[in-house]
């Protein structure tokens, strides 16, 4: 029978998560009931912490073999992590949209939406009125879909308003057409320019996806103060101005010089205020802009 060593190594070997992680981990556990130190017995202390420093030097140089053969492993697990990656990027479907059209639901809800923008309502009866629900939402790509977070920044919902009331279908129309013609220039292209705010919707994995454009910096204006004009003016363009001559009163009139009667002038007559007149234009239909009416 084999006699039994005074250690035992760890069941750990190591791990490795391609592209992520990396673990070499070895441990040694005494067992002080099968240790002898018998050999040890007649040799100085001093020759025994000459050879314990001799292993632990030897200890090290292994140690340090090791850490060169991990870091070879970087540039493979760096390569591997950019090729999983870029592919998960190419694989992102493109969303499903109407392409600017309304189309309306099995659900009886309408639909407009392109590769950035969806506007969404639904008006339905209750008893003896009627309820609109409506949004305004980025289509959201980069995200998985069905996936909601409140707590996401940025939220994929722009706006939303749920169950508004009126008392007739006609006013419940009015009111979504106002809002429409309110964002009407977010479907105006299929890809129109995604506002730097809403940017990692887009992105997956850092990385704007394909067929989207960033919108322009609008360009902050600097604050001119009048000090900062004052620096642009030359020394001659500060001219003295000359004192304006102040003219003598006229002499006061006497009685006899005063009119005996002054008629007074009739005062112009105020013009009568017009009435609002409702403006000849009206906004355009609805095909993209037009509502389907809910019957």
């Amino acid at each position: 029978m084999a006699k039994k060593s005074f250690y035992e190594i760890g069941p750990s070997e190591g791990y490795l998560r391609e592209g992520s992680y990396l673990e070499v981990r070895r441990q040694i556990n005494y067992r002080g009931d099968r240790a002898d130190f018998k050999p040890f017995l007649n040799v100085p202390v001093k020759d025994l912490e000459k050879r314990l420093k001799e292993s632990q030097a030897e200890e090290k140089k292994v140690f340090e073999e090791m850490k060169k053969a991990v870091t070879a492993w970087d540039e493979h697990g760096a390569q591997t992590l950019l090729l999983q990656k870029a592919i998960e990027y190419m694989r992102t479907p493109e969303v499903t949209h109407t392409g600017n059209e309304w189309k309306r639901h099995k659900d009886g809800s309408w639909e407009i939406s392109n590769l950035v923008y969806k506007m969404k309502f639904h008006i339905n009866k209750d008893v003896d009125e009627w309820k609109l629900t409506w949004e305004l939402s980025y289509m959201a790509p980069g995200l998985s879909q069905g996936h909601w977070s409140y707590t996401r920044s940025p939220r994929e919902r722009i706006e939303y308003e749920g169950s508004k009331k009126y008392k007739t279908m006609e006013g419940a129309q009015r009111y979504i057409q106002s809002k429409f013609d309110q964002y009407a220039p977010c479907f105006e292209s299929l890809s129109p320019p995604i506002p730097a705010e809403a940017k990692e919707l887009f992105c997956v994995n850092g990385q704007l996806l394909q067929g989207y454009s960033l919108a322009r910096p609008v360009p902050k204006r600097e604050r001119v103060t009048l000090d900062d004009l004052l620096e642009c003016l030359e020394d001659g363009d500060l001219v003295e101005a000359a004192p304006m001559a102040v003219e003598a009163p006229p002499p006061a009139a006497t009685k006899e010089q005063m009119p005996k009667t002054v008629q007074a002038q009739p005062a112009a007559p105020k013009p009568s205020p017009t009435k609002a007149t409702r403006p000849t234009d009206r906004k355009k239909p609805l095909h993209k802009k037009r509502l389907a009416m809910a019957r």
